[in-house]
């Protein structure tokens, strides 16, 4: 499993390597929220019109970019500390941008599930 991975992986890092591996972790929470809140403005704005709902759209999509970009920073940081320890990377999917989105979510559900 994934958190297995990160943490033989933290274990064999210093200090600043596992700071990144947990801002990895953080940006992946970070990027599925954003994605939640997305969706909440959808079903609770669903039948308004206007600058207010063009507004919070427009913010939420800028938020959601942002932690996206942030996650793949992370994710293919993370990835070269991986290589630099003779280990797997965490991440194994294509360049695609949903497949990142993809992988935050299994991470985060995968560390919810064993809360």
């Amino acid at each position: 499993m994934l958190m297995d991975q990160i943490t033989a992986l933290s274990s064999q890092c210093d200090e600043d390597e596992r700071e990144l591996v947990e801002r990895m972790i953080l940006s992946a929470a970070d990027y599925v929220r954003a994605v939640i809140h997305m969706r909440t403005i959808a079903i609770n704005y669903a039948g308004r019109t206007g600058e207010e709902l063009r507004t919070l759209v427009e913010q939420s999509d800028h938020d959601r970019t942002t932690f996206h970009n942030a996650l793949i920073s992370y994710v293919d940081i993370v990835n070269r500390i991986c290589v630099s320890h003779s280990m797997p990377p965490i991440y194994t999917g294509s360049s695609i941008r949903r497949e990142y989105g993809d992988f935050a979510y299994a991470l985060i559900t995968e560390i919810y599930e064993k809360r």
